[in-house]
Order: structure tokens, then C-alpha cells, then sequence
């Protein structure tokens, strides 16, 4: 069986405003409609943080790696399709979570299970909606990431205060 991607569907939903109401003889019926996108992204971005209810199937993870989506790997961003809100909000409450349970030193192939335990836990806890995805994919792929760039910059920053030293 194809995978096919799930798209919505389009509504057919008008919205009066509050200062005029709607009728017949006052106003011609035309195909024009006005939707009020601010406060459908919001609702459609707090859903997936507050709200957990999955079905069975777990989403599973991803073919591939994670990064570089150019060299037949994956966008994290594009893979899980939250909105830009949901994304932000739950990123920084994962790099949150990563500072309090892992070892910021070492990247996450390196970190002992019972830390990553604890990690999953605390993150499904903060964020319900990782429940829906298989093995909570989504966390540790904010935590890969996280703890790559943690580590890498650390490395960069020992190498400028070497070079400094050595200058001197």
C-alpha cells in the first residue's frame, strides 16, 4: 500500500461579523468569504502540545537521518508539520528538558539509559502529544540535534580559548 499524505479538508465555513448581521435583503449573497486565520493557527497550534488523543497506530519515524533534507534525509520541522508555534514552544521545552536529564558534554549516541529514560519520560509528561509518536521519535530527534549542536559548540569554544593561550 502507497503512503499517501493526509490533507484536510477544505471547509465551507462563512463568518459574519458581530457589527453586521447577516441578511438576505440587506447584502447580495456573493462567493466571498473571510476567515479569521489568527486565531485558527492558534487553536490549531496549542492542540497538538495540550491534547493527546492518538488513535492504535502510533506515527512511526521517518526513513532516513535526521538533518540535511537536500542529501535524501529528513527536516524535522517539515516532517512533523506542527505550525511554527507548536514547533518553537515544544523545541525549547525539549532543550529544557535535555539540560535537566542528560549529560550536556556528550552527544546522545553516549548517554547512559537511564538518563535517556528519564528524559522521555519528563518530555511526554511536559508534552503529551510525543505519545502519539512511536517510541516518542520526535524527542529524541530534538535531543540528537540539541546535544550535537551543545557538544559542537563547546568543542569550537575550547578550540578559540587554546588558540588564545597559545598567542599569548
Amino acid at each position: 500500500m502507497d503512503y499517501q499524505p493526509y490533507l484536510p479538508p477544505i471547509t465551507l465555513r462563512k463568518v459574519f461579523r458581530k457589527e453586521r448581521s447577516p441578511s438576505p435583503s440587506g447584502s447580495k449573497i456573493t462567493a466571498r468569504r473571510v476567515f479569521d486565520f489568527e486565531s485558527e493557527h492558534l487553536i490549531q497550534s496549542q492542540l497538538p502540545v495540550e491534547k493527546a488523543e492518538c488513535s492504535n497506530n502510533l506515527i512511526p519515524p521517518p526513513h532516513g537521518s535526521l538533518s540535511k533534507p537536500n542529501s535524501g534525509r529528513y527536516a524535522l520541522r517539515d516532517i512533523l508539520a506542527w505550525g511554527n508555534d507548536t514547533y518553537n514552544s515544544v523545541q525549547k521545552g525539549l532543550h529544557l528538558v535535555c539540560e535537566k536529564y542528560l549529560d550536556m558534554s556528550s552527544p546522545y549516541h553516549l548517554q547512559q539509559p537511564e538518563l535517556l529514560t528519564a528524559f522521555f519520560e519528563a518530555a511526554q509528561e511536559q508534552f503529551p502529544i510525543l505519545t502519539c509518536y512511536q517510541d516518542s521519535w520526535p524527542a529524541r530527534d530534538f535531543a540528537k540535534m540539541y546535544l550535537k549542536n551543545k557538544v559542537g559548540s563547546n568543542k569550537a569554544k575550547v578550540k578559540m580559548r587554546n588558540r588564545t593561550t597559545d598567542n599569548d
